[in-house]
């Protein structure tokens, strides 16, 4: 098995049992979510507290994984091995004539699972990584320092846009409505007064992830 394409199935197969395990809680607590412990934290990744859109979300994200991982797969059998994608340099442009943006010509439809997955097949895998977290609802906090160190370094290596997978949080935008069923929902508070949002178990202890590579790992130089 080429190393870092070794090394980015490891990290996808994690992924994956987190998406899995999640996934497998809510249905089995599908009569009432509002048991598990996390539920207020997945409703907020989410931004619904109807479980059928957050589990067909979770499925996408598997099946997408599942796509990469094939991908990944393919390489492997021809011999070849992940090379990073260049870094590039914003280069100095001459202000461009602003001209109003044309009208849309009709409503945009959203793309179905499979268009997706075939749109994913000519993505660089850094960026597919990050499409992949935000389905399966896992932010960057959850993890254990190596997974977090895997994850961050495959995105940066693989073309894909690490600030985008962090500031994920931003997409935590609530309705008034969606606000008002989380005041519903009990969970813990500090000694503030604030509420504590707990993390859903995950699943790769840190003695379970492989040791990196010699030389910094990922196809990089050792850092300075």
């Amino acid at each position: 098995m080429p190393p870092c394409v070794g090394r980015v199935l490891s990290l996808l197969h994690t992924l994956v049992t987190y998406g899995q395990d999640l996934a497998d809680a809510l249905r089995q607590h599908a009569a009432d979510p509002r048991v598990l412990p996390y539920f207020a934290f997945v409703v907020r990744v989410f931004g619904t507290t109807d479980l059928t859109p957050i589990l067909t979300r979770i499925a996408r994200g598997l099946l997408r994984a599942a796509a990469l991982e094939g991908r990944l797969n393919r390489l492997a059998a021809r011999g070849q091995d992940l090379t990073p994608t260049p870094i590039r340099l914003p280069s100095v442009r001459r202000p461009a004539t602003v001209t109003p943006a044309a009208p849309p010509s009709g409503p945009t439809e959203e793309l179905s699972t499979e268009e997706i997955i075939a749109k994913d097949r000519r993505r660089p895998v850094g960026a597919v990584l990050v499409d992949i977290c935000h389905d399966l609802g896992i932010a960057p906090g959850q993890m254990d320092r190596a997974t977090w160190d895997q994850l961050h370094r495959a995105v940066i290596e693989y073309g894909g846009n690490l600030v985008t997978l962090i500031l994920s949080r931003d997409r935590w935008k609530l309705s008034e409505d969606l606000a008002s069923s989380l005041n519903e929902i009990p969970f813990p508070i500090d000694a503030a007064g604030e509420p504590i949002i707990a993390f859903p178990p995950w699943p790769a202890p840190p003695e379970q992830q492989p040791p990196p590579l010699a030389g910094g790992g990922w196809g990089r130089r050792p850092d300075p």
